[in-house]
């Protein structure tokens, strides 16, 4: 786990094990995969990107991607598919989440996962900006455009331009030597050891980081009193733009049935966005892949935040109880599942 107060990281432990036949307890060095916490950071690199001039987030995506393109054979217009959109789950995009790949597997490229070898076809599910409909295969479109644009592969993109300048040293959207031998071991709801799947889709489920790591993002995304939002990393206009809710995703739900604020009322660009009972604004995202639970959130006008990693199936009972305590003590008042 992992506190922010006053708009900077105050506190990180680790509890439990990150090997338990090994006996190698979690500490605050230990490495995890987040999951679905990673889109909230992808869409700072789109962001990014978008403030170099490079991409229009307005604008078709289609316009900016030669490897690969939307379906012809779609009902829908691929015009409304924009950039913006994508991030905010209103583009009508198909493939909810991956289920990664074995170690030693061949990752597919890009344009192989999009044009569904591997079994995850993105395509255009429903009328672009007519409602909100989570995915990961948005983002995976969202990772593409940025190496066209950029001429960079995503992870190095992200990692030069967001990932280190916020202090995220132990942070990265691909497995590195130096973070496997921190990495916990992934364990199913039995407490089986899972295998640590890999991502081609790196921008919807393949961030590695720790508990510490990740809050310093968190905490780049709230109020400080003596420094911008985004930390010189992100303007603060992008920054309170991923947090503004977009049209159209009015009613949003959390990519998990079991997602702590549910239902979430809208989202932003890589965040939900709720209200909590004395009107605080409340921002998260929750995440998983096979063996992980993960979760933060924040009061960005408090300057309040919290990150909680786990390497289990079970691990969403824990968080939901550790964040449900943590929401009133950070001033947020009760979320409206909280006990």
């Amino acid at each position: 786990m992992a506190l922010v107060g006053g708009g900077q990281v105050v506190w990180s432990r680790g509890y439990g094990m990150a090997d338990k036949e090994a006996h190698i307890p979690v500490d605050a060095s230990t490495v995890f995969q987040v999951g679905s916490l990673s889109k909230a950071v992808a869409a700072w690199g789109a962001l990014k990107v978008a403030e170099s001039g490079a991409l229009d987030l307005g604008m078709p995506i289609g316009t900016y991607l030669h490897r690969w393109q939307t379906p012809a054979w779609t009902s829908f217009d691929p015009k409304g598919v924009t950039g913006y959109r994508i991030l905010s789950h209103t583009a009508g995009l198909s493939v909810h989440g991956y289920g990664g790949y074995l170690p030693g597997t061949t990752l597919p490229t890009l344009e192989e996962s999009l044009s569904g070898a591997t079994g995850y076809a993105v395509y255009v599910a429903q009328a672009p900006g007519m409602g909100f409909l989570y995915s990961g295969g948005g983002y995976t479109v969202m990772q593409l455009a940025i190496e066209e644009v950029t001429g960079q592969a995503f992870a190095s993109y992200l990692r030069t331009n967001i990932l280190l300048p916020l202090g995220m040293t132990s942070s990265a959207f691909e497995w590195l030597p130096e973070l496997q031998a921190r990495t916990a071991v992934a364990y199913s709801a039995s407490g089986q050891r899972q295998p640590n799947y890999l991502f081609a889709e790196q921008a919807a489920a393949g961030l590695y980081s720790t508990a510490a790591d990740y809050a310093r993002f968190v905490a780049a995304g709230v109020v400080k009193s003596d420094q911008p939002l985004g930390r010189g990393v992100l303007a603060p206009s992008s920054v309170e733009l991923s947090q503004t809710s977009a049209p159209a995703s009015a009613g949003a739900k959390p990519n998990l049935t079991d997602g702590l604020f549910d239902p979430a009322t809208t989202y932003g660009l890589g965040t939900f966005i709720t209200r909590l009972s004395n009107g605080a604004r409340l921002v998260y995202h929750s995440g998983v892949n096979a063996g992980w639970r993960c979760e933060w959130a924040a009061l960005p006008d408090l300057g309040q935040g919290i990150v909680v990693l786990t390497n289990s199936d079970n691990g969403r009972p824990l968080e939901s109880d550790v964040i449900c305590d943590w929401i009133p003590r950070a001033g947020g008042g009760t979320a409206s599942t909280c006990p």
